[in-house]
């Protein structure tokens, strides 16, 4: 008699299931990966844009003459602030939010988005402080979003800052 050794069509199939399982869990893993790699270059997006959101109102605030506060939103989620310039060129420099996103105006000038459309401002800020003998100082409170389809995580920043106005 000789010893058989050829493989049962159940052996091929625990090969398959056990083969099958190990590719589930590889592609799950590389999902996985793929979608923290979005996540991390979103939240790397949220902040590059926000400072740089910041950087231009500070740029501003700090070049600006006064607040021009007839013209100004304060404490409001939509506020609008109203610089007057100096420079023919730049007077006046508006900062304001519509569709999610914060522009400037400077003088005569079409309005500039600072940002991208992937990132939303759900709340732009501005509260004025003013003190006897001081200059005006303007707090900023904004936040930013980026929207995620993953895992119903979405993406935001705060940004808060106040800066006072060159006497």
């Amino acid at each position: 008699m000789k010893n058989r050794s050829a493989t049962t069509l159940i052996e091929i199939l625990v090969y398959f299931t056990i083969f099958g399982v190990f590719l589930t869990a590889a592609f799950s893993f590389a999902i996985q990966i793929v979608n923290l790699s979005e996540l991390t270059s979103r939240l790397y997006e949220l902040e590059a844009q926000s400072s740089f959101v910041e950087e231009n109102m500070k740029t501003a605030l700090l070049t600006a003459e006064e607040v021009d506060g007839a013209n100004s939103v304060f404490d409001a989620d939509a506020g609008i602030l109203t610089l007057t310039m100096s420079e023919v060129e730049s007077n006046p420099t508006v900062f304001s939010v519509s569709n999610g996103q914060i522009f400037m105006q400077e003088g005569a000038g079409a309005a500039e988005a600072l940002h991208s459309s992937l990132l939303q401002v759900t709340s732009l800020r501005f509260h004025r402080i003013t003190y006897d003998k001081t200059p005006d100082q303007i707090q900023v409170d904004a936040i930013f979003t980026v929207p995620s389809d993953l895992a119903n995580i979405d993406a935001d920043l705060s940004l808060h800052f106040t800066i006072s106005l060159r006497p």
